[in-house]
């Protein structure tokens, strides 16, 4: 047991490479670059319906005359004179029915490069 002990402590020791007072200087560089490549297949179908039922109508009259004024016992009172009555009138009916498709298809290429450099130095006494 005291072997094993002594040698746990020896090889502690020899692997340690650091001593005190012992000076280091770190100089390290990293680059790194990398290429992304990427082929997009889409196939996409839209289908839409659309249905519109619609309805209007409009009805006018119209009025043209004269307005005079009568005389009777000292009284004054109006009357149309020769007068016409027009009456318009419209409708409109329908309706409306629409079926579209829409497709689109393709593929999106897109490449990708990054570079990256980065350098770290450093020193001391340990």
């Amino acid at each position: 047991m005291k072997k094993v002990l002594g040698l746990a402590i020896l090889a502690n020791f020899l692997a340690s490479p650091v001593l005190a007072g012992e000076t280091f200087v770190l100089n390290q560089w990293t680059i790194q670059q990398s290429r992304t490549e990427t082929n997009f297949n889409i196939d996409n179908v839209t289908n839409s319906t659309r249905t519109q039922d619609y309805n209007s109508s409009s009805n006018n009259i119209y009025i043209d005359s004269k307005v005079e004024a009568e005389y009777n016992n000292s009284k004054v009172g109006g009357f149309f004179k020769n007068f016409t009555v027009q009456n318009a009138g419209g409708e409109l009916n329908g309706s409306f029915y629409e079926e579209r498709t829409a497709r689109v298809w393709g593929t999106i290429n897109s490449i990708m490069n990054s570079y990256t450099s980065t350098h770290e130095s450093s020193a001391g006494i340990r």
